[in-house]
């Protein structure tokens, strides 16, 4: 519980993202950070096409669930 993944992605100039955020991008961030989970135990109420906070719950065994807080945010061009 508790954990926050920090999405950057691609915005354009109105706002929107290029690429809406996924369970499946949800799992690979969680990968870099070093928690394996599948994507079928990431749950969001719809993909994220804007920036900002949101909650996704992690389904795990034994019927336990953990929250999980998602920040999509503008990716910095270098």
């Amino acid at each position: 519980d508790d954990l926050e993944v920090v999405i950057a992605v691609k915005v354009g100039d109105e706002g929107q993202l290029f690429e809406s955020v996924s369970p499946q991008k949800i799992v690979e961030q969680l990968k870099d950070m070093g928690i394996e989970v599948k994507k079928a135990q990431i749950q969001i109420d719809s993909p994220i096409k804007e920036t900002g906070e949101f909650e996704a719950k992690v389904k795990l065994d034994h019927n336990l669930e953990a929250s999980l807080r998602v920040i999509v945010q503008e990716q910095k061009e270098v």
